[in-house]
């Protein structure tokens, strides 16, 4: 399964949010008006993993932000195409546009309880930095993570 990576546009919302909802549980999944939210930031960009078919697998949303350091918002690749790169694709191609931005580092919250996302992450070079409960709406807590970006002069 071959794809490329390509920014967001207006047309792909709707696939957007049903991949959301595929991939996270009531009360992590976004609502649509809280995707449009995250999408719509000034400070935001969002790129699109499409495979050859036109289909899209998968998709991150990231932003730049104040004191030198971005945020991954959501990162989300379909079930069925996960493990073939993707996800890894999209969060290193975030991290190098947050590094051109001037982002030194970049966090991230993740369910406590979401072992294979906390393992994807370590794997990258994250590192837990504390964890905040109830974070989200379900009740559940968030682990914040961090990765220090390498700096170019």
């Amino acid at each position: 399964m071959t794809f490329r990576l390509r920014d967001f546009q207006p047309e792909d919302f709707d696939t957007l949010w049903k991949i959301d909802q595929q991939c996270f549980a009531p009360g992590i999944a976004y609502s649509r008006f809280e995707l449009k939210v995250y999408l719509r930031r000034r400070t935001s960009f969002s790129l699109i993993a499409e495979l050859d078919s036109g289909s899209i697998a998968g998709f991150i949303v990231a932003e730049t932000g104040r004191r030198r350091a971005g945020h991954i918002i959501t990162i989300d690749v379909l079930p069925e195409a996960r493990r073939l790169g993707i996800g890894s694709e999209l969060l290193e191609a975030a991290e190098a546009r947050l590094c051109a931005a001037g982002s030194e580092r970049v966090a991230l919250e993740t369910a406590v309880d979401n072992a294979s996302a906390i393992a994807f992450y370590k794997h990258h070079g994250y590192f837990l930095v504390k964890t905040i409960p109830r974070y989200y709406s379900n009740g559940v807590d968030a682990l914040v993570m961090h990765k220090d970006l390498a700096v170019t002069p």
